[in-house]
């Protein structure tokens, strides 16, 4: 109680509560008092000498007891008034309470505290699900070597913190910078393989990359930037799509989606995976760098031992045959050979040096008609040239280059010396991707080995002579 308002409490206006207080004290003070004074009189008891001194008793606890609520009462009721103007998540558009029953306002602010804690609650199982994520990507990340398992790990955990089912995971192909590559997908059934290839263009992720900021869709079909309808197999209208950036591009686009259709992304989720994601990046680029610079230190090594046979005393097919196994511990081909021109023939090469493999129908020393066959395009373009297939319609050439199958790849380096083309260096894969990697490579190789062969038919000219 506070005494220095004793004995009179300055005066406030009265509030609700207050007017209940008076209320209720007078139906426990006047009503009682009343009815004793009534029967004291009725009865005679007021003429006893210790009656005044009983009601003076009585006034004065009852005196101090409604001072002692009357505090009391003032002090929730300037609670309620501290907590009904204060800001609270139910309060309303000026971001008060309206006006009501002092202890209903205290009551709802306490539940307002309790809703508040209950979302705060949830924010950290969501936050404490993020960090327990990223420390098992960490860990993985140490104990791994494979960038495709990160970023398939990565789509798990995206899913995973996003309380989803479906995504994809789309890196930029090397080979096409227009087309994104599949690398994992979760949820797409045969709809999307890893593997596949996806025009930049035409696709919605593009956005997610030309402005280097995550894209949240809400309702494809509502959206004015695009106007499509929803596949049936991504699920939900609603979709989000998250650059992987690393320290200096963007490497490739994370998708994810849901096959409930009520769902609805929101920024938020967006945030959740951005730790993630720069994790993944890091790592990816890490494994992408390490596994290049272990890749020029094993051309580095065949370069220079390259350059030694062609500078060694080999000759013709052992020469050939000897840079051509070299060659194949950096370019993983199924067959190779060296198809020299005919100068005494025309539209004529001769098979140098074949190695193969697998079966092959191309043997060595044998002769074929180029004319109108890849070889002579090759020579015509007098640029490396790499086909995913065989041509619609094959020359016996073609046919016997792409034996035993019509499918796989072919890389043919034209061999060019002295401003005239002598022959070219032929390749057979089952994938281009590794033919478009070591291009600058081979095509080095190709110029030594055309010096090589222009320096061998200069030799036999010089013995024909001698």
């Amino acid at each position: 109680m506070n005494w220095s308002s004793w004995p009179f409490p300055k005066r406030r206006p009265q509030t609700r509560l207050q007017r209940k207080l008076q209320l209720a004290f007078g139906l426990f003070f006047f009503l009682p008092v009343g009815g004793f004074v009534f029967f004291s009189q009725r009865y005679g008891i007021l003429g006893d000498e210790y009656v005044p001194y009983f009601l003076l008793g009585f006034l004065v606890c009852a005196y101090i007891g409604y001072a002692i609520l009357k505090n009391l009462f003032e002090r929730i009721a300037a609670l309620s008034d501290s907590i009904r103007l204060s800001p609270t998540p139910s309060a309303g558009a000026d971001g008060t309470i309206p006006p009501d029953d002092e202890l209903h306002v205290i009551a709802q602010s306490f539940q307002s505290i309790r809703s508040r804690f209950g979302q705060t609650v949830q924010q950290l199982e969501k936050k404490s699900a993020g960090i327990s994520v990223l420390k098992d990507l960490s860990e993985l990340c140490y104990v791994t070597f494979d960038a495709e398992e990160i970023l398939y790990v990565m789509l798990e955990r995206a899913l995973l913190l996003a309380n989803s089912d479906i995504g994809s995971v789309l890196t930029f192909d090397p080979s096409e910078p227009k087309t994104f590559r599949v690398k994992a997908t979760i949820g797409l059934g045969e709809h999307v393989k890893a593997g596949d290839r996806i025009d930049f263009d035409s696709s919605i992720a593009k956005y997610a990359v030309i402005n280097k900021s995550p894209l949240v869709v809400e309702n494809i079909e509502a959206d004015k930037r695009f106007g499509r309808s929803n596949l049936p197999h991504y699920g939900s209208k609603s979709f989000v799509c998250m650059p992987i950036k690393t320290s200096k591009t963007i490497i490739g686009v994370l998708t994810i989606s849901s096959s409930d259709p009520q769902r609805r992304y929101t920024p938020e989720d967006s945030e959740l995976l951005t730790p993630l994601l720069s994790n993944a990046a890091f790592t990816f680029e890490n494994l992408r760098l390490l596994k290049e610079n272990d890749r020029a230190a094993v051309c580095l090594r065949s370069v220079d031992r390259m350059v030694k046979l062609l500078n060694s005393s080999f000759r013709d097919g052992d020469l050939m045959h000897t840079v051509l196994h070299e060659l194949h511990g950096v370019v993983p081909f199924e067959a190779a050979g060296i198809l020299v021109k005919d100068e005494t023939k025309a539209k004529t090469v001769l098979v140098k040096e074949w190695v193969s493999f697998t079966t092959s129908t191309v043997l060595k020393h044998s002769e074929h008609i180029y004319e109108g066959s890849i070889i002579e395009k090759a020579l015509q373009q007098e640029a490396c040239m790499t086909l995913d297939a065989a041509p619609e319609e094959p020359t016996p050439l073609d046919l016997a280059l792409f034996t035993p199958r019509r499918t796989g790849s072919c890389c043919l380096i034209p061999l060019r010396t002295g401003g005239r083309m002598v022959g070219a260096l032929v390749m057979v894969g089952s994938s281009s991707e590794a033919f478009r990697e070591a291009q600058h490579l081979v095509s080095w190789i190709a110029g030594g080995l055309a010096l090589a062969v222009d320096r061998n038919r200069l030799l036999g000219a010089v013995l024909k002579r001698t």
